[in-house]
């Protein structure tokens, strides 16, 4: 399998920058991917709702000014795609670490009252239309009620200090850190509390890994982050000099925080420990790795990630398999 990171993309429905270009801490906006199945709805920001309903004490709607009102919170977070959900085995390196700004969920849904029977939030946006051959009345996932609880995830209006842009799920999209981004749910319209997972087709056929287990088909959904990890400098195909130290940097990340980073100089034969930042909130975390290259040639580097529970990268088949590249080493000049 080709490990390597994909090339910058720019098509009508997706925009996405080479890895060589997240090297800010903070992904500026340009260089944020995104991403849309049915393209960007129209929607009326003046008289934008979202209704809050279901198995709630009393169904409430809230409009833009009500949550401009509201206290509000910043969430440092990475954000990374899922990938695409006929090829959920392909790795497609989209990911940025950016920071939210909006209202807990929980405070808005402390003023509709959730009931106990309650089990599983969807979340409805008003993007809908042909995806791939299927006609989808409207893009809706779920969150299980569980997660519902914690303070950061939030109702956002904000990316990186600036009020989202129609492109980005504007005004309101949902924001659930440590969770791929096809449950941020863009241009909300509805959060629906109910008892069963949501029939839609992005929960029922799209987003959920399928594994055969003793001869029964086992479906997990689309929701936590694996670990992943990367290697932004130096670059795919970039030339650097034989007995010159050359610094190996790089962003990991996962739904829980990162506690190792290993980097390889030779194709995975040896692997050697990188060092690691902390988390902050839910960041992407720093990795670097000091290497002086003994012999010229081309070398193949490679990282992975490995969170505080044991948890690391396959090989290949899997969204988040160990990234790789290669670099010439040269005679220094």
């Amino acid at each position: 399998m080709n490990r390597y990171w994909l090339d910058g993309v720019d098509l009508p429905n997706l925009k996405q920058p080479p890895v060589s270009a997240l090297v800010d801490f903070e992904t500026p906006r340009d260089r944020v991917f995104s991403l849309n199945h049915m393209g960007v709805p129209a929607i009326d920001r003046h008289n934008w709702k979202v209704s809050i309903k279901g198995m709630v004490d009393r169904q409430i709607t809230v409009g833009l000014d009500d949550l401009r009102g509201m206290r509000q919170h910043e969430v440092c977070s990475f954000h990374e795609c899922a990938g695409h959900p006929f090829h959920p085995s392909v790795p497609v390196r989209r990911v940025a670490n950016v920071v939210w700004r909006g209202v807990a969920l929980r405070q808005v849904l402390a003023l509709a009252g959730v009931k106990r029977r309650a089990a599983f939030m969807w979340s409805t946006g008003a993007d809908g239309g042909d995806y791939h051959g299927t006609e989808i009345p409207a893009f809706v996932k779920d969150l299980p009620i569980e997660e519902l609880s914690r303070d950061d995830i939030l109702l956002a209006l904000q990316l990186n200090g600036e009020d989202l842009e129609d492109m980005r799920g504007g005004p309101v999209r949902l924001v659930v850190p440590g969770y791929y981004g096809t449950n941020s749910t863009k241009w909300l319209v509805s959060l629906d509390l109910q008892a069963a997972r949501s029939p839609g087709h992005f929960t029922t056929v799209m987003y959920n890994d399928r594994k055969t287990i003793d001869g029964h088909e086992v479906v997990t959904p689309v929701w936590r982050v694996a670990p992943h990890s990367l290697i932004v400098s130096p670059a795919h195909e970039a030339v650097v000099a034989r007995g010159v130290q050359t610094l190996i940097f790089g962003w990991a990340w996962s739904a829980d925080p990162i506690e190792v980073v290993e980097v390889s100089v030779n194709g995975g034969v040896h692997w050697k420990t990188a060092q690691v930042e902390p988390r902050r909130q839910h960041s992407w975390q720093r990795f670097s790795f000091a290497w002086t290259p003994a012999s010229s040639g081309r070398h193949r580097l490679e990282c992975r990630a490995i969170d505080i529970a044991g948890q690391g990268q396959p090989l290949g088949d899997a969204r988040n398999c160990i990234f790789s590249i290669e670099v010439l080493v040269a005679q220094p000049t």
